[in-house]
């Protein structure tokens, strides 16, 4: 019999826990599992294109912020009539609900995911630490995150397993003619230093404080671009017209092309007030370009300050915009092989396969332990 796994995501959107899954599920299908893909709200971006993928999709159509009863007894329903071996789920809600459902329809093996060192509130940490007796296992994308969780009792460090994001390096790669064209299509001038920061407007990306550090620069040819979309658009915009930086500030909204966007920036930045491990990163190191960014989550485990970016305290636009300052100052060719030593760093590390390799692992050994003898030979076998 195939080993049977299925993923349950709170939307599987845009955000980076949701490519996750999404490679997660690729690996698995090309292994010969059977997978299932579970979104709790209806589809988004990634949901979307699991879709148009051939992947096996459900979604359970909750609302957004309201308990659903009926959706939880629908995924009871589906987990009793497809009886997977292993349940593994990511996010806060889907934690919360892959453990419950799961327990009450006896699956085998939870596998829950902890994807950033903060949930919310003190409501919601009260909830995790109420179940997780019900998980088998639980993963977290950052031994920073780890520890920080561990420390506020929020982890069970005996079935715990550091698995780190993810990253396809090979879609990261852009040839300086789409460095051209995006710089052409933005309007930037050649003599500017161009800033690109991607995520979501939302307060834990902290976009105010980005752009109190980049008002001091705007002495020099600067321009920040900023790829996302979210509730406090007008709030940004708003606050750019007031700090006088507004014609230096694009919001580009959700974009796809962002190895191009990448080519066409000369450094990245995160200013997030809280974090788990972030793609953007990941992925920015991976284009080789340089990263100023918070010290928040396990962001420390891929920016090496000096070496591949340069990092700064949460919440202190005084620092960041001194260190985005200090990467526009450098020579271009400091900045080349800053960007390098980032590529190379994520590729020995981070690589798709790696961070497969690392999840089919942990399946195969808590099947064993489970004395699921069939599917594991399987799992070993295709590992």
């Amino acid at each position: 019999m195939k080993p049977r796994i299925l993923l349950l995501s709170t939307s599987l959107g845009m955000g980076g826990a949701d490519r996750q899954i999404l490679y997660l599920a690729r690996a698995l299908l090309a292994k010969q599992y059977e997978v299932c893909l579970v979104s709790m709200t209806p589809l988004g971006e990634m949901g979307r294109q699991a879709v148009a993928d051939g992947l096996p999709v459900i979604s359970l159509d909750m609302d957004r912020g309201r308990a659903d009863w009926r959706a939880f007894r629908r995924l009871v329903r589906l987990l009793q009539d497809w009886q997977p071996h292993l349940l593994t789920s990511f996010m806060y809600h889907a934690n919360l609900l892959g453990r419950m459902a799961g327990k009450w329809a006896r699956v085998p093996l939870i596998v829950t995911s902890i994807r950033s060192e903060r949930h919310g509130s003190a409501s919601r940490d009260w909830l995790m630490r109420l179940t997780n007796w019900m998980d088998h296992c639980c993963t977290i994308n950052s031994h920073q995150v780890a520890s920080s969780l561990s420390k506020r009792g929020l982890l069970s460090t005996g079935k715990s397993r550091v698995i780190p994001n993810g990253v396809d390096i090979a879609a990261l790669s852009a040839s300086a003619d789409e460095r051209l064209r995006v710089r052409d299509e933005l309007r930037l001038a050649p003599t500017e230093f161009v800033w690109l920061a991607i995520g979501r407007l939302l307060p834990q990306k902290d976009y105010p404080t980005l752009l109190q550090a980049f008002q001091p620069l705007a002495d020099a040819p600067a321009r920040l671009l900023i790829a996302g979309r979210g509730p406090l658009l007008d709030e940004l915009q708003e606050q750019s017209q007031q700090l006088g930086i507004a014609s230096q500030v694009t919001f580009l909204g959700v974009r796809e092309d962002i190895a191009a966007l990448l080519a066409a920036a000369d450094g990245f930045v995160l200013s997030s007030a809280w974090e788990g491990m972030p793609n953007v990163v990941m992925e920015a190191l991976a284009a080789a370009r340089p990263v100023v960014s918070t010290d928040v989550g396990g962001v420390s485990e891929l920016v090496e300050s000096g070496k591949n970016g340069f990092l700064v305290p949460a919440k202190d636009s005084s620092a960041l915009s001194q260190a985005m300052r200090q990467l526009m100052t450098v020579g271009i060719e400091q900045r080349r092989q800053m960007g390098l030593a980032g590529r190379d760093h994520v590729v020995a590390r981070y690589g798709l396969d790696a961070m497969t390799d690392r999840w089919m692992a942990l399946y195969g050994e808590l099947l064993i332990q489970k004395g699921l003898s069939t599917t594991t030979s399987i799992l070993i076998e295709n590992t």
